[in-house]
């Protein structure tokens, strides 16, 4: 067996991945929900979401008109028909792809708590990036920093990529073979069979146990299975946030698949997933321990 760190690295990832192409795969979630508001966040959100769509998955659009004030002094961050046409806007796209979305609107004084509530009934949800510092980001109390905070489910933080409609070319899998770490290993497989994305992964071996270490092979054995490669492995020994996000740039990765463990409150701003979400130069999927009810990876 090997020592943590020194992963055998197997020359079997094919030259083109259409030539492991999995016929008919299932996407990777059943149940998508897009939060859009016309920004430019908003439409990569919506281009990715539609892009995770698939036969079978039910795609939804949602607005929020976010009240503030009362009586004269009442205004909204997003008025009514910025939104409608924003969610037309929408719609129309995903149409154009084949897809048949909902769309719905709702209104209050924070959009954060409304979305999390709405995406309580589907099994992933997509904001977008509108830029700015981690540290910035939670003091202004942007709408994609607090559902990254204090989401119950997965999480799709969508930034700006260079796939377009093919989105994820490259998705990179942080792990640190942790019983958590399952949910997000078998999500980031998921999507590259259905999207015949490249998958790499990446673990930082600095302090892991011998436990941790086996669980990472199986993880890696599963995905070959799956996929039918071996992912290239990174595993260079250095901060875990600054190593995935490094990992990420150098690899020109489209998506960030990473585990969380559900900490709540002050503890998880300094989370690696947070960190990741709001230093990473690609669009991130937070993974939660527990996948939501009718997602295919819990299956």
């Amino acid at each position: 067996m090997d020592e943590p760190g020194t992963i055998a690295r197997k020359s079997q990832t094919p030259t083109r991945f259409e030539e492991v192409k999995r016929v008919g795969s299932p996407p990777p979630f059943r149940d998508v929900l897009c939060a859009v508001d016309g920004s430019r966040g908003s439409e990569e959100a919506i281009r990715q979401g539609i892009a995770l769509d698939g036969p079978g998955t039910r795609l939804s659009f949602v607005a929020v008109c976010e009240d503030r004030g009362v009586g004269l002094a009442a205004q909204a961050d997003l008025g009514e028909h910025r939104a409608r046409s924003a969610l037309d806007e929408a719609s129309a796209l995903a149409r154009k792809g084949g897809g048949h979305p909902s769309t719905s609107m709702l209104s209050g004084a924070s959009v954060s708590d409304l979305l999390l509530a709405e995406a309580a009934d589907h099994d992933l949800l997509v904001v977008g990036c509108h830029g700015g510092s981690w540290l910035g980001g939670v003091m202004l109390g942007s709408t994609a920093t607090q559902i990254a905070h204090r989401a119950e489910g997965p999480v799709l933080v969508a930034r700006r990529t260079a796939d377009g409609d093919d989105f994820p070319q490259r998705v990179l899998l942080a792990t640190d073979g942790s019983p958590g770490s399952w949910a997000a290993a078998r999500t980031a497989t998921c999507i590259a069979e259905a999207r015949q994305s490249e998958l790499r992964l990446v673990y930082v071996p600095g302090g892991m146990s011998p436990a941790r270490y086996r669980e990472v092979l199986k993880q890696l054995t599963v995905i070959e299975k799956a996929t039918g490669y071996q992912p290239r492995v990174v595993d260079k020994p250095g901060q875990v946030a600054e190593r995935i996000t490094g990992s990420a740039q150098a690899a020109q990765s489209s998506l960030i698949v990473i585990g969380r463990r559900g900490v709540k409150g002050l503890r998880a701003l300094g989370s690696v997933s947070e960190r990741v979400v709001h230093r990473a130069p690609c669009s991130v999927l937070l993974v939660p321990p527990g996948m939501s009810r009718s997602s295919r990876p819990n299956g």
